[in-house]
């Protein structure tokens, strides 16, 4: 028995309608640049380009090679090169295409229609000739009925806030960390420049009552004592030098530097002028504005962001409880010629799923990141009190130091102490004992004004507070 079998032209034309082809477009990916700007839902902020996943993106970095070997660097020139270099902060700011892509994704509205289409050019007719091909076309589209899609936006434009703050609060926590390892590099200088002069007096020290004690004008004593002081201070040069070359290879790391490349530095924390912050009149209205300051930090702002999102999708889970309808045109034609033209509808009955546990582990969610945020905030606050009480306090003892010998003009003191021996006003354990107490003295001054240092940076990082305020020149 043969089967005539009909071939339909509009169907077919139906479905390549449905089926359209879908372009892709590649872009190369540029790191962010820093300081990128928060995002609101009610922006409409467009999502950044596709990317090529096909080819890893080359982010051509500033080499240590390009800093001038024959000039200083500045602690600005430090700054910039770590927010340019940092192979930490290169990484987080990727987090920002991310976000845009999932954006992107959420203000994509979901319009895919699906098709359905059921040819039957066999039939089996037991009474009756032979009938017409049967077949069907089922188009339906899902249609959400409360506003999902706004909500969606809504939670992906707060992620990408909560992403873009986050990279500016990394970038917050990389520019204290620079300025604590410059202080610290200037700090190790400063002690490791102390103990070459100490040494460097003992050795001529040492080698004039050599000369004395085969003149017969020294005792064999004060010779030995002096030797041994001169092998103490060789050690505390070495380890001045060590920790020194320590503390520049953590700044160069930081820096994203080789640890062989030259980073000569300017400046030594003496020449530093610290100050109070700007219209800064009584402690208390001072530390007022840094607590202001320090609810406004990018950790701060993300957790608010954080919480955003948070309701959008607790919105999402109680709009998820209205089920979504699918509708759309039907054709039929039936065995016996008859042809059927309607409407179809579809929706999910929710008798037992009713979405009710979704959104009240929405809402769990969305009362967790308040208490979050909130406690951040206040934290944020004791944070920015306790660093500004710690840099008060070592403003004041470095202001009421009255030290004012330093490592430049240390020897002139340690020889004036040597000519009084050689005039025999004092003797050899007089002079130890003063040469002792005079380098712990600048020692003393030396760790007041690194803690004088710390301190502002710890400032920095606890309210975001510019570097700008607390010293007098930024080169």
């Amino acid at each position: 028995m043969l089967t005539q079998v009909r071939f339909l032209n509009w169907p077919c034309a139906l479905l390549l309608l449905c089926c359209g082809c879908r372009s892709t477009e590649t872009a190369r990916l540029e790191p962010p640049a820093p300081g990128l700007s928060h995002v609101t839902a009610d922006e409409g902020v467009p999502p950044s380009p596709r990317p090529d996943f096909a080819a890893a993106p080359d982010i051509e970095l500033t080499s240590a090679e390009t800093i001038d070997e024959s000039r200083t660097t500045s602690l600005a020139q430090c700054i910039s090169l770590s927010l340019a270099q940092n192979p930490d902060l290169i990484a987080i700011r990727y987090n920002d295409f991310v976000g845009s892509a999932a954006l992107g994704v959420a203000q994509t509205y979901p319009f895919n229609p699906s098709v359905q289409v059921q040819v039957t050019p066999w039939q089996d007719a037991q009474v009756g000739g032979q009938g017409s091909t049967s077949h069907y076309v089922l188009l339906m589209q899902t249609i959400q009925l409360a506003h999902q899609q706004q909500f969606r936006e809504e939670g992906a434009a707060s992620t990408l806030n909560s992403i873009r703050w986050n990279i500016h609060q990394a970038e917050l926590l990389n520019v204290a960390q620079t300025e604590r390892l410059y202080f610290n590099v200037l700090y190790m200088r400063g002690i490791h420049e102390l103990a070459q002069a100490s040494h460097e007096n003992n050795q001529r020290l040492l080698r004039t009552l050599e000369k004395q004690l085969e003149a017969g004008q020294a005792s064999a004593a004060d010779v030995a004592i002096v030797r041994v002081d001169a092998r103490s201070t060789q050690q505390q040069m070495r380890l001045a030098q060590a920790n020194h070359q320590t503390a520049l290879r953590d700044l160069k790391r930081q820096l994203g530097m080789s640890p062989d490349a030259l980073l000569p530095l300017d400046g030594d924390l003496k020449s530093l002028p610290w100050k109070m912050p700007s219209g800064s009149g009584e402690n208390e209205s001072v530390a007022t504005d840094l607590s202001s300051r320090a609810w406004s930090r990018p950790d701060v702002m993300a957790a608010q962001a954080d919480v955003d999102a948070a309701r959008a999708g607790m919105c999402l889970a109680h709009a998820g409880r209205t089920p979504d309808l699918q509708v759309g045109p039907y054709y039929q034609r039936g065995a016996d010629g008859m042809t059927f033209l309607g409407l179809r509808a579809q929706m999910d009955l929710p008798v037992i799923n009713s979405g009710q546990p979704l959104e009240q582990q929405r809402i769990a969610e969305l009362n967790q990141r308040m208490t979050v945020w909130q406690q951040l905030q206040r934290r944020a606050g004791l944070e920015a009190e306790a660093a500004w009480e710690r840099y008060r306090q070592a403003l004041d003892a470095v202001t009421e130091d009255a030290t004012d010998i330093g490592p430049a003009n240390l020897p002139q003191e340690l020889q004036s102490l040597e000519q009084r021996l050689l005039e025999g006003e004092v003797d050899v354990v007089r002079v130890v004992q003063a040469r002792t107490s005079l380098i712990q003295s600048q020692r003393a001054h030396l760790d007041l004004l690194n803690e004088l240092a710390q301190s502002a940076a710890n400032l920095i990082a606890s309210t975001g507070l510019p570097l700008e305020e607390l010293l007098d020149v930024l080169e």
